[in-house]
Protein backbone atom coordinates (compact mmCIF):
# COMPACT_ATOMS: atom_id res chain seq x y z
CA UNK A 1 0.00 0.00 0.00
CA UNK A 2 2.64 2.37 0.92
CA UNK A 3 4.03 2.34 -2.92
CA UNK A 4 1.32 2.86 -4.48
CA UNK A 5 0.27 5.22 -1.97
CA UNK A 6 3.66 6.78 -0.94
CA UNK A 7 2.30 10.11 0.87
CA UNK A 8 -0.47 8.72 2.42
CA UNK A 9 -3.37 9.99 0.92
CA UNK A 10 -6.71 8.48 2.49
CA UNK A 11 -8.51 9.04 -0.85
CA UNK A 12 -5.76 6.40 -2.58
CA UNK A 13 -6.05 3.95 0.66
CA UNK A 14 -8.57 1.17 -0.32
CA UNK A 15 -8.27 0.33 3.12
CA UNK A 16 -9.74 3.42 4.66
CA UNK A 17 -12.65 3.27 6.52
CA UNK A 18 -14.81 5.96 4.96
CA UNK A 19 -17.88 5.04 6.91
CA UNK A 20 -16.06 6.90 10.16
CA UNK A 21 -15.68 10.15 8.01
CA UNK A 22 -17.59 13.17 8.83
CA UNK A 23 -17.29 14.99 5.03
CA UNK A 24 -18.45 11.17 3.55
CA UNK A 25 -20.67 12.61 0.49
CA UNK A 26 -19.46 15.55 0.12
CA UNK A 27 -16.42 15.20 -1.66
CA UNK A 28 -16.05 12.77 -4.36
CA UNK A 29 -12.41 11.81 -3.17
CA UNK A 30 -13.19 7.72 -4.56
CA UNK A 31 -12.77 6.19 -7.34
CA UNK A 32 -15.83 5.95 -8.92
CA UNK A 33 -16.34 4.91 -13.02
CA UNK A 34 -20.14 6.28 -12.87
CA UNK A 35 -18.46 10.24 -12.10
CA UNK A 36 -15.84 9.68 -14.95
CA UNK A 37 -18.24 8.66 -17.50
CA UNK A 38 -20.59 11.57 -16.23
CA UNK A 39 -17.54 13.81 -17.13
CA UNK A 40 -16.79 12.41 -20.44
CA UNK A 41 -20.61 12.89 -21.28
CA UNK A 42 -20.44 16.69 -20.87
CA UNK A 43 -16.94 17.23 -22.53
CA UNK A 44 -16.94 15.23 -25.22
CA UNK A 45 -19.85 17.13 -27.06
CA UNK A 46 -17.95 20.53 -27.42
CA UNK A 47 -15.00 19.42 -28.46
CA UNK A 48 -16.47 16.47 -31.24
CA UNK A 49 -19.00 19.70 -32.25
CA UNK A 50 -15.97 21.84 -32.65
CA UNK A 51 -13.74 20.14 -34.88
CA UNK A 52 -16.84 18.50 -36.76
CA UNK A 53 -17.58 22.65 -37.74
CA UNK A 54 -13.71 23.11 -38.31
CA UNK A 55 -13.75 20.44 -40.80
CA UNK A 56 -16.69 22.26 -42.41
CA UNK A 57 -14.98 25.56 -42.43
CA UNK A 58 -12.13 23.84 -43.64
CA UNK A 59 -13.62 22.23 -47.06
CA UNK A 60 -16.03 25.39 -47.26
CA UNK A 61 -12.83 27.98 -47.63
CA UNK A 62 -10.14 25.77 -47.71
CA UNK A 63 -8.26 27.21 -44.94
CA UNK A 64 -7.61 24.46 -42.44
CA UNK A 65 -4.59 26.03 -40.18
CA UNK A 66 -7.62 26.31 -37.42
CA UNK A 67 -8.60 22.81 -37.44
CA UNK A 68 -4.79 21.66 -37.43
CA UNK A 69 -3.98 24.32 -34.27
CA UNK A 70 -7.00 23.21 -32.33
CA UNK A 71 -5.37 19.43 -33.33
CA UNK A 72 -2.17 20.29 -31.60
CA UNK A 73 -3.31 21.86 -29.00
CA UNK A 74 -5.52 19.50 -27.44
CA UNK A 75 -3.40 17.12 -26.60
CA UNK A 76 -0.59 19.80 -25.60
CA UNK A 77 -2.42 21.64 -22.99
CA UNK A 78 -4.65 18.72 -21.77
CA UNK A 79 -1.46 15.81 -21.56
CA UNK A 80 1.45 18.22 -20.61
CA UNK A 81 0.40 21.87 -19.44
CA UNK A 82 -2.76 20.93 -17.67
CA UNK A 83 -1.14 18.25 -15.45
CA UNK A 84 1.45 20.38 -14.55
CA UNK A 85 -0.17 23.48 -13.49
CA UNK A 86 -3.35 22.08 -12.46
CA UNK A 87 -3.64 17.78 -12.03
CA UNK A 88 -0.08 17.57 -10.44
CA UNK A 89 -1.58 19.54 -7.65
CA UNK A 90 -4.50 16.72 -7.53
CA UNK A 91 -4.58 13.93 -4.49
CA UNK A 92 -5.10 11.74 -7.22
CA UNK A 93 -2.04 12.41 -8.46
CA UNK A 94 -0.09 11.18 -5.57
CA UNK A 95 -0.39 7.72 -6.70
CA UNK A 96 2.75 5.77 -7.70
CA UNK A 97 1.83 4.99 -11.09
CA UNK A 98 2.80 6.34 -14.83
CA UNK A 99 -0.59 6.83 -15.79
CA UNK A 100 -2.87 9.31 -13.78
CA UNK A 101 -6.54 7.33 -12.51
CA UNK A 102 -8.97 9.84 -11.50
CA UNK A 103 -12.60 11.32 -12.32
CA UNK A 104 -11.72 13.79 -15.22
CA UNK A 105 -8.30 13.03 -17.02
CA UNK A 106 -8.40 9.44 -16.43
CA UNK A 107 -5.32 7.21 -18.28
CA UNK A 108 -3.16 10.43 -18.92
CA UNK A 109 0.44 10.04 -18.74
CA UNK A 110 1.98 11.74 -15.55
CA UNK A 111 4.89 13.56 -16.87
CA UNK A 112 5.14 15.73 -13.44
CA UNK A 113 5.63 15.24 -9.65
CA UNK A 114 3.39 15.55 -7.14
CA UNK A 115 2.60 19.09 -5.64
CA UNK A 116 0.79 18.81 -2.17
CA UNK A 117 0.95 22.50 -2.36
CA UNK A 118 -2.29 24.38 -3.84
CA UNK A 119 -1.83 26.23 -7.06
CA UNK A 120 -0.35 29.91 -7.46
CA UNK A 121 -1.53 32.41 -8.90
CA UNK A 122 0.39 31.83 -12.20
CA UNK A 123 -1.01 28.82 -12.41
CA UNK A 124 -4.48 29.61 -12.08
CA UNK A 125 -3.55 32.45 -14.68
CA UNK A 126 -2.69 29.57 -16.70
CA UNK A 127 -5.71 27.57 -16.54
CA UNK A 128 -8.16 30.47 -16.88
CA UNK A 129 -5.93 31.44 -20.35
CA UNK A 130 -5.04 28.36 -21.78
CA UNK A 131 -8.40 26.38 -21.41
CA UNK A 132 -10.97 29.16 -20.77
CA UNK A 133 -9.31 31.53 -23.58
CA UNK A 134 -8.06 29.11 -26.19
CA UNK A 135 -10.05 26.66 -25.89
CA UNK A 136 -13.25 28.10 -25.81
CA UNK A 137 -12.71 31.42 -28.00
CA UNK A 138 -10.33 30.50 -30.35
CA UNK A 139 -13.14 27.71 -31.75
CA UNK A 140 -15.72 30.18 -31.57
CA UNK A 141 -13.74 32.65 -33.75
CA UNK A 142 -12.90 30.00 -36.18
CA UNK A 143 -16.52 28.99 -37.01
CA UNK A 144 -17.04 32.30 -36.52
CA UNK A 145 -14.41 33.41 -39.47
CA UNK A 146 -16.65 30.35 -41.27
CA UNK A 147 -19.69 32.25 -40.99
CA UNK A 148 -18.03 35.30 -42.67
CA UNK A 149 -16.42 33.88 -45.29
CA UNK A 150 -19.79 32.60 -46.62
CA UNK A 151 -21.74 35.92 -45.96
CA UNK A 152 -19.38 37.34 -48.48
CA UNK A 153 -19.45 34.41 -50.99
CA UNK A 154 -22.99 34.45 -50.29
CA UNK A 155 -23.63 33.70 -54.47
CA UNK A 156 -21.51 31.03 -54.33
CA UNK A 157 -22.75 28.64 -51.08
CA UNK A 158 -26.01 29.80 -50.41
CA UNK A 159 -28.55 30.37 -47.63
CA UNK A 160 -27.71 26.39 -46.54
CA UNK A 161 -24.46 26.33 -45.94
CA UNK A 162 -24.94 29.65 -44.06
CA UNK A 163 -27.10 28.12 -41.81
CA UNK A 164 -25.56 25.17 -41.38
CA UNK A 165 -22.39 26.97 -39.72
CA UNK A 166 -24.17 28.85 -37.87
CA UNK A 167 -26.19 25.80 -36.09
CA UNK A 168 -23.27 24.02 -35.43
CA UNK A 169 -21.32 27.07 -33.79
CA UNK A 170 -24.64 28.17 -31.55
CA UNK A 171 -24.33 23.95 -30.77
CA UNK A 172 -20.92 24.62 -29.84
CA UNK A 173 -21.33 27.18 -28.07
CA UNK A 174 -24.00 26.06 -25.86
CA UNK A 175 -22.56 22.96 -25.96
CA UNK A 176 -19.85 24.52 -23.99
CA UNK A 177 -21.81 26.98 -21.71
CA UNK A 178 -23.45 23.35 -20.62
CA UNK A 179 -19.94 21.63 -20.24
CA UNK A 180 -19.17 24.71 -18.13
CA UNK A 181 -22.34 25.10 -16.04
CA UNK A 182 -23.00 21.45 -15.33
CA UNK A 183 -18.66 20.99 -14.09
CA UNK A 184 -19.19 24.30 -11.87
CA UNK A 185 -22.59 22.85 -10.02
CA UNK A 186 -22.55 19.23 -10.27
CA UNK A 187 -18.07 18.36 -10.37
CA UNK A 188 -16.49 21.34 -8.84
CA UNK A 189 -18.75 21.36 -5.47
CA UNK A 190 -17.20 18.13 -4.77
CA UNK A 191 -13.73 18.05 -6.51
CA UNK A 192 -10.37 17.32 -4.18
CA UNK A 193 -8.54 19.13 -6.38
CA UNK A 194 -9.29 22.41 -3.96
CA UNK A 195 -7.12 25.16 -5.22
CA UNK A 196 -8.75 25.06 -9.13
CA UNK A 197 -10.11 28.58 -9.84
CA UNK A 198 -12.91 26.75 -10.09
CA UNK A 199 -13.64 24.87 -7.05
CA UNK A 200 -16.58 25.58 -4.97
CA UNK A 201 -15.74 23.18 -1.68
CA UNK A 202 -16.18 24.95 1.64
CA UNK A 203 -13.22 25.93 3.73
CA UNK A 204 -14.80 23.42 6.87
CA UNK A 205 -14.80 20.55 4.28
CA UNK A 206 -11.07 21.51 2.59
CA UNK A 207 -10.23 21.97 6.54
CA UNK A 208 -11.40 18.22 7.36
CA UNK A 209 -9.88 16.75 4.31
CA UNK A 210 -6.42 17.90 5.04
CA UNK A 211 -6.37 17.39 8.53
CA UNK A 212 -6.67 13.65 7.13
CA UNK A 213 -3.66 14.14 4.74
CA UNK A 214 -0.42 15.32 6.62
CA UNK A 215 1.56 15.45 3.37
CA UNK A 216 -1.04 18.27 2.23
CA UNK A 217 -1.88 20.05 5.49
CA UNK A 218 1.58 20.78 5.98
CA UNK A 219 2.17 22.13 2.10
CA UNK A 220 -1.21 24.24 2.39
CA UNK A 221 -0.25 25.62 5.76
CA UNK A 222 3.42 26.79 4.68
CA UNK A 223 1.37 28.87 1.70
CA UNK A 224 -0.34 30.36 4.81
CA UNK A 225 -3.90 28.28 5.05
CA UNK A 226 -4.97 27.97 8.35
CA UNK A 227 -6.80 25.02 9.67
CA UNK A 228 -10.28 27.01 11.02
CA UNK A 229 -9.18 30.26 9.67
CA UNK A 230 -10.89 32.29 6.88
CA UNK A 231 -10.16 31.54 3.39
CA UNK A 232 -8.89 35.19 2.56
CA UNK A 233 -6.06 34.40 5.11
CA UNK A 234 -4.66 31.36 2.50
CA UNK A 235 -4.48 34.31 -0.23
CA UNK A 236 -2.16 36.26 1.57
CA UNK A 237 1.01 34.06 0.84
CA UNK A 238 1.28 32.64 -2.08
CA UNK A 239 4.38 30.85 -3.39
CA UNK A 240 5.72 31.15 -6.38
CA UNK A 241 7.54 27.70 -7.75
CA UNK A 242 9.43 26.35 -10.33
CA UNK A 243 8.05 23.87 -12.94
CA UNK A 244 9.97 20.94 -12.07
Amino acid sequence: MKKKNPYNICTLDDQYDCTSCGIQGKLACKWNSKILSGFHAIGFPPVVITIFGMVLVGILTGIWWFLIAYLIYCPIMFVILEGRFLCSHCPYWAEDSKTLHCLGNHGNPKLWRYHPEPMNKFEQFMMYFLIATIFFVFPLAALGYGIWFISIHYGEYGLISLLGLIGITVASLLSSITFVSVLKFFFCSKCINFSCPLNTVSKSVIDEYLKKNDVMRKAWEETGWQIGGTASMYNKKWKTEQWK
